[in-house]
């Protein structure tokens, strides 16, 4: 029982992981097409910027994890002005 159970999940994992890889460059695409319409000042824009070119690096070199968050903290900016 404990097998098919394991079996089960680690066929999840394997499945999940390629929706994953795209996670990356759809994040960007959202932060390029919201730069231009959320109001931010030059130096906001530019770490926004910054930040979206960070974590596409990372996402090419392999480092989802560390791409997740770089584009996180980009999308984090621009939210936050569109609140104000």
């Amino acid at each position: 029982m404990f097998i098919r159970i394991a079996a089960a999940a680690a066929l999840l994992v394997l499945l999940s992981a390629p929706a994953n890889a795209f996670y990356c460059p759809n994040q960007g695409k959202s932060i390029d097409k919201a730069l231009s319409a959320a109001g931010l000042s030059s130096d906001q824009q530019a770490e926004v910027k910054k930040l979206r070119d960070q974590g596409m690096s990372l996402h090419d070199s392999g480092d989802h994890k560390g791409a997740v968050t770089s584009l996180a903290k980009a999308t984090r900016i621009i939210l936050g002005n569109i609140g104000m």
